[in-house]
């Protein structure tokens, strides 16, 4: 289990495949302050954080099992 910690202005983060054919939850800045870019198992799971964190139903921090 990992935690991540989600920026406090992330706006909105998407679905999106990363590197070797991965899904990632991505919220498209490029700069590391503000970045958020978590990897998936699958793309059942991305669509599930994703939709966590655009709806702040968390804390500030999201646990990602897997």
């Amino acid at each position: 289990m990992a935690r991540f910690k989600v920026p406090q202005n992330c706006g909105k983060v998407r679905v999106v495949m990363a590197i070797g054919g991965a899904y990632a939850v991505w919220n498209g800045k490029d700069d590391r302050k503000h970045e958020l870019l978590i990897v998936c198992r699958d793309k059942k799971q991305a669509r599930e954080l994703a939709r966590i964190i655009n709806e702040k139903d968390h804390n500030g921090e999201i646990d990602v099992h897997g």
